[in-house]
C-alpha cells in the first residue's frame, strides 16, 4: 500500500464538501472596539477631564475598565478557541497552525499587563503611602493615570494589530472556502515527502525538523478525533439496523 493511501482519512468524502465559514470576526471585533474605546476614554480623563480633585478617581476607573476589558479577552479568546478547535478537527491544520499565535496573544498580553499594572500600583502606593492623594492631585506629568494611559497605548499597540491581522486572515479563508487539508493530495504528497526526505540519524540541511514534527502532531490529532466521530457513526448505524431487525 503507498504511504499516501495510508494518511487519507476514512469517511464519506461529503462531509468535506460543505464548507462552513469561520464566523469569529464579530467576536474579535468586540474587544477590538472595546480597546479603542479604552483608550478614548483614557484620553478624555486626561485632557477633557482635568479637575484636579477628580484625577485620583479617574485613575481607579480606568483600572476598573482594564479590567472588564481583560474580562472581555477572556471570554472572547475560550469562545474563539472552540471554533479553531472544530477547525482543526475539520482537516484545516495549515490555517490553524498560523493563526494560532493571533487567537492567544491578546489574552497573554492582557493578562501580562494586569500584572504590570498591579506592579504599578503597588510602587505608587507604596513610594506615595502617607500622602497619595495629594500626589494624584499636584503632579501635572507624572501622575498614575498619566501611567496608566501610557501603558495602555502600548498596550493596544501590539493587540490591536494582531487583531487586525487575525480578521483580514479569517476573511480571505472564508472568501477562498479552499477544501480541507487533509483532502489535498499535494498537502499529502508534500508531508510524506518531508518524512522520509532523509536517512535515520541523518537530517538533511533546509529540513524544518520542528515544523515537521508539529505537522505530524496535527495529523495525528486530527486523526485520531474523526476515528471517534466514525465509531460513534457506526455504533448509530448499528444501533439503527438491530432497531429494524427487531422491529
Amino acid at each position: 500500500m503507498d504511504d499516501d493511501d495510508c494518511l487519507v482519512p476514512v469517511g464519506d468524502t461529503q462531509e468535506h464538501d460543505h464548507f462552513e465559514k469561520l464566523d469569529t470576526v464579530p467576536m474579535v471585533s468586540v474587544p477590538l472596539i472595546a480597546g479603542v474605546a479604552l483608550e478614548i476614554t483614557g484620553i478624555i480623563f486626561i485632557s477633557i477631564w482635568p479637575e484636579e480633585e477628580n484625577k485620583c478617581d479617574t485613575y481607579f476607573i480606568l483600572l476598573y475598565l482594564h479590567c472588564a476589558f481583560w474580562l472581555l479577552i477572556m471570554i472572547v479568546d475560550y469562545f474563539v478557541k472552540e471554533k479553531h478547535h472544530h477547525l482543526r478537527i475539520s482537516g484545516y491544520l495549515d490555517f490553524y497552525q498560523s493563526t494560532y499565535q493571533h487567537i492567544r496573544t491578546p489574552f497573554f498580553i492582557s493578562s501580562l499587563w494586569n500584572a504590570v499594572y498591579l506592579l504599578l500600583s503597588v510602587i505608587l502606593h507604596h513610594a506615595h503611602k502617607n500622602n497619595y492623594e495629594d500626589y494624584c492631585r499636584r503632579s501635572e506629568w507624572f501622575t498614575p493615570l498619566n501611567y496608566i494611559l501610557l501603558l495602555t497605548t502600548f498596550e493596544l499597540m501590539i493587540i490591536v494589530p494582531v487583531y487586525i491581522n487575525y480578521i483580514k486572515r479569517v476573511r480571505r479563508f472564508n472568501r477562498t472556502k479552499p477544501p480541507p487539508d487533509v483532502t489535498r493530495e499535494e498537502w499529502l504528497t508534500s508531508f510524506t515527502q518531508e518524512s522520509y526526505a532523509g536517512e535515520v540519524g541523518f537530517e538533511q540541511k533546509g529540513l524544518n525538523t520542528a515544523e515537521l514534527l508539529e505537522k505530524q502532531a496535527d495529523l495525528i490529532r486530527y486523526l485520531r478525533d474523526h476515528n471517534v466521530k466514525l465509531s460513534i457513526r457506526m455504533m448509530l448505524l448499528a444501533s439503527q439496523v438491530r432497531n429494524i431487525q427487531n422491529a
